[in-house]
């Protein structure tokens, strides 16, 4: 059986430093697989310049490398196929690299389209 379940998030639980990125987190979901967790995500929504986006903070349960493809399948099955999601590789000056998870900034909008991908209406400078 596969499904996603609702856990107390660290915000509800007071967990992480206060303002901290993590003690932020309002929603946590556990992804079990043949009843044996495999993904954790934590959730929360915040206001950008490009409009409203979910934070999505991801590991799964042996601390180890998450592929794209179960990205996207994570990504799909808790947010929907058609949400554009973004991953940020920042500038080094920027970089948070304190623990094994992955973060994914979901845009709320359906119609929400990147500027850039790989797709036809992209142009060669």
């Amino acid at each position: 059986m596969e499904k996603w379940i609702e856990r107390p998030s660290p915000k509800s639980m007071g967990l992480g430093k206060k303002g901290s990125w993590y003690n932020q987190m309002n929603h946590t979901y556990v992804y079990y697989e043949d009843e044996c967790p495999k993904y954790a995500v934590m959730t929360r929504k915040i206001k950008t310049r490009w409009g409203k986006v979910i934070h999505a903070g991801m590991r799964n349960v042996n601390g180890t490398d998450i592929p794209w493809a179960e990205k996207q399948f994570i990504k799909n099955s808790l947010f929907g196929k058609e949400k554009v999601a973004i991953e940020v590789f920042p500038k080094e000056s920027r970089l948070v690299d304190a623990a094994m998870f992955y973060h994914l900034w979901i845009f709320e909008d359906t119609n929400f389209e990147l500027p850039f991908g790989i797709h036809n209406l992209d142009e060669n400078s």
